[in-house]
Order: structure tokens, then sequence, then C-alpha cells
């Protein structure tokens, strides 16, 4: 398999259609902006949350060996009644524990509301790039998704987070 090729999103050079880019590029909080698409009706379905080893983009990411555990939390974020995006987020299982983020009490709590209500978050720069349909969980696998990835800061913990924009989303009216 190859591996997603990370651009910083205003320097990639196939970029997707304009609606698409638009929901990629955003700096604010996904979760305010599908919650707003959706008429109020997201939720957050955790599929997967537990210690794994990283993705090679992720560990270097990450600045991390590929044999350093880390923490993955994988859910469907759904509105208006359908999962939209599949994220995937990741941290060092070392700094996880020395963290203020209670990340592993989330439950089915957005991620993004979290990272977006507490000011000593910073956000990196967002990267995109086409995803791999194998990382995919199953049922959601094609080709031709688009993800978004940047990593979060709090002091010591590196929080890595992937959205993927499944089929279909955004409709243009919610371009």
């Amino acid at each position: 398999m190859i591996l997603p090729a990370w651009y910083a999103a205003p320097h990639h050079p196939a970029p997707p259609a304009d609606s698409l880019l638009d929901w990629l590029r955003d700096q604010g909080s996904l979760t305010a902006r599908l919650e707003a698409a959706g008429n109020d009706d997201f939720a957050v379905q955790v599929l997967h949350q537990g210690q794994e080893l990283p993705r090679a983009d992720e560990a270097e990411a990450l600045h991390l060996d590929r044999d350093e555990p880390i923490w993955v939390r994988e859910v469907l974020l759904h509105t208006a009644g359908a999962p939209r995006v599949f994220a995937r987020s990741v941290a060092p299982l070392a700094a996880l524990g020395r963290s203020t983020l209670e990340l592993q009490q989330l439950g089915n709590r957005s991620l993004g509301e979290l990272l977006f209500g507490k000011p000593e978050i910073s956000r990196g720069t967002i990267e995109i790039s086409p995803y791999p349909a194998p990382w995919l969980p199953q049922a959601w696998r094609c080709d031709g998704c688009w993800a978004r990835r940047s990593l979060f800061h709090d002091g010591e913990l590196r929080l890595l987070v992937c959205e993927v924009f499944l089929p279909g989303w955004p409709p243009a009216n919610h371009a």
C-alpha cells in the first residue's frame, strides 16, 4: 500500500473540489461545523479505542519509533442521520498519562469539543491527502476519500487527529 502524501492544505499539488477543500482547510472545530450543517443532531460513534503500534505516517508525525505504543481512538461522526466523517486520533502512551486531557474517558463525547474548549491547546498546520481505502472501517472502504490531519499540543502531549470525509460529504448545499 502506498502511504498518503500529506501536504499543508494551501500547498497540495492536486487538491479536491472547492466545496470539500473548504471543509479540509477550515481551522475551526469540525464538530461545531457538522453540528451547524446537520440541524444539531450530531453524534459520535466510537468504533475502537485502545493501544496499538503507530502507522508509519503517524510515527513520523509524532516523532516516534514504529515500535513505540500509541493510544488510538477511532470514531464515526454522524450528522443528519448518517456517518459523515471517520476520525482517527493517536497520541504517544508515554505522554498520555501526564496530560491534563482525559482522552481515555471521552466515551461518546466529541474530541473537538474538548480540544477547542481549552485555550491552552494549540493546533499545528492542517495537512491534507487522499486517504488509503484499506485504512477505513470495512463498511466505509472506498477510493477517493480525502482527509485532513493536524497535531494538537497540550504541554508535553502531542495528539494527531485525522478526519476522513466519507463519500457524499459535504453535500452541495453545505459547501
